[in-house]
């Protein structure tokens, strides 16, 4: 943490941060909404990175975070990321969660963390990272990493006023204080009829629409409001479990969807797939936030990012307890400012 100066001459105190497996970046979005200064970035999907540059800057290395060095990475503050684990149900009983090679990546996270030695790090992931194994696998980060003090929670984000029912396990560790997931914000839900509202050709990535044919078209056709597969006629008892051709209801919140051209999610009024931007706005990504790359590639990153309007309250909840820490390690702080001219 070091002080700057800002427009008015004062000295703030601005927080570094180190962002891992980025993506689009959502939850650096968030971050930087409170004030937070991403230092360096990585990501392995040069899609991600191209979107990620365009929107922040050229802090981010695109590269196998398995190949870079911990010296190679800036000291920080914080460490982010959403390292992601596929290794739930082949995980070794004798041999541990993280000894799983699929979950390598939450062990490249971890390496990070030990090596950077930052003041915070904040993991995000599924919610059944708490629950497999009997919660084995979420014991295991925390006593890897158990010289943090350690939050864990799922959060839903449409309880930070993310137009969408998404749920994500937040792990929190700290050097400065014990840091709280933070409670919700948003009492009334937002509806997709606020998060569409007011959107045209001339916002950026709204006329990225994947097409469909007719035969696809004429099924939308049948599909109300809130409806899905189970309407079209053809389909009758082909699915169990699934969310394909699924239509989006104005006056609800939204649910939770992946990809939404590869899963036909279909816009509430017309009979078309979500656009990249209506997809945006329900992740709460901002009109001028644009997305890079090919039309697939575009879907893909909005389904992986973290919604930057619940990363917001969860930055807000760790500045608020640094800016604490800071107050009452002013002497450390002063020093700091000793030489800024």
């Amino acid at each position: 943490m070091k002080y700057q100066k800002n427009k008015k001459g004062d000295y703030n105190l601005t927080y570094n941060v180190v962002s891992l497996f980025s993506g689009a970046g959502g939850m650096d979005l968030g971050f930087v909404n409170q004030g937070f200064k991403i230092v360096w970035a990585n990501d392995f999907n040069k899609s991600a990175c191209e979107t990620y540059k365009n929107n922040f800057g050229d802090h981010i290395v695109c590269g196998d975070i398995t190949q870079i060095k911990s010296e190679d990475i800036p000291d920080c503050d914080i460490v982010i990321g959403g390292s992601p684990c596929q290794g739930f149900s082949v995980a070794n009983r004798q041999t541990g969660f993280l000894d799983n090679p699929k979950n390598f990546l939450v062990k490249e996270f971890i390496r990070v963390v030990k090596d950077k030695k930052p003041k915070v790090f904040v993991l995000e992931n599924v919610p059944q990272i708490i629950t497999v194994g009997n919660g084995k696998f979420i014991k295991e980060i925390i006593n890897t990493l158990n010289e943090y003090n350690i939050s864990v929670k799922v959060l839903n984000a449409a309880d930070y006023g993310v137009p969408q029912k998404r749920k994500r396990c937040i792990v929190i560790g700290s050097l400065v204080g014990k840091i709280n997931l933070p409670e919700p914000t948003q009492l009334n839900y937002i509806t997709i009829e606020q998060a569409l509202q007011g959107l045209h050709n001339e916002i950026p990535n709204q006329k990225d629409i994947a097409n469909s044919s007719e035969t696809v078209r004429n099924r939308f056709k049948q599909v109300p409001q809130g409806g899905n597969w189970k309407n079209i006629k053809e389909f009758e008892g082909k699915y169990k479990h699934s969310i394909l051709y699924r239509r989006l209801s104005l006056d609800e919140v939204c649910f939770t969807f992946p990809h939404a051209a590869k899963n036909l999610i279909i816009h509430p009024t017309e009979d078309r797939i979500l656009s990249v931007r209506e997809c945006a706005r329900i992740l709460s990504f901002p009109d001028n936030f644009v997305f890079h790359g090919g039309l697939n590639d575009k879907y893909q990153q909005v389904a992986n990012a973290v919604p930057p309007l619940m990363a917001e309250a969860i930055a807000k909840e760790i500045k608020n307890v640094f800016n604490e820490y800071s107050t009452k390690n002013q002497v450390n702080t002063k020093i700091e400012l000793v030489g800024i001219k």
